[in-house]
């Protein structure tokens, strides 16, 4: 990765949806190097450019955070690969620390699907507790500031 690419990273980190052409300009590479340059730093996973929603314009009212403890022993890459199949996590993550083996996020229209999701849980052997966190209000959200 070369200063060029950097450049490019930047760019698309403060507006995802700009054209190669104003790349190019930016960069001062051609429209051709931009594109592909572009392209290979999608490809190699370097980047990805997606649509974030504002969950509050589609009807959820809150975005909560599940801190998630396994019973000793459980294969912990197993029960996140099982969470992630649920399409009301939006994020599932392992995390090391005192309490927590995996860290969820889920958007809910009210509190009652929030708490049959979470009895739902625990009803899995897997799973030892569940600590639910509330996020009322998000001060910064995303990758916008890694500097590369």
């Amino acid at each position: 990765m070369d200063e060029t690419d950097r450049k490019i990273i930047e760019l698309l980190q403060q507006d995802g949806r700009m054209d190669d052409v104003e790349i190019a300009r930016k960069t001062g590479v051609s429209h051709d190097t931009a594109k592909r340059r572009r392209k290979k730093l999608e490809d190699a996973g370097c980047i990805k450019i997606q649509a974030n929603i504002n969950p509050h314009k589609f009807g959820y009212t809150s975005v909560f955070f599940l801190g998630i403890t396994l019973a000793p022993g459980i294969d912990v890459r197993k029960i996140a690969e099982k969470l992630a199949l649920r399409k009301e996590l939006f994020f599932v993550a392992l995390s090391l620390g005192p309490t927590h083996a995996i860290v969820a996020a889920c958007f809910a229209r009210d509190q009652i699907i929030l708490n049959k999701l979470v009895e739902e849980l625990r009803t899995w052997k897997e799973i030892e507790k569940i600590e639910t966190n509330i996020i009322y209000e998000v001060v910064k959200s995303g990758y916008h500031s890694i500097q590369v």
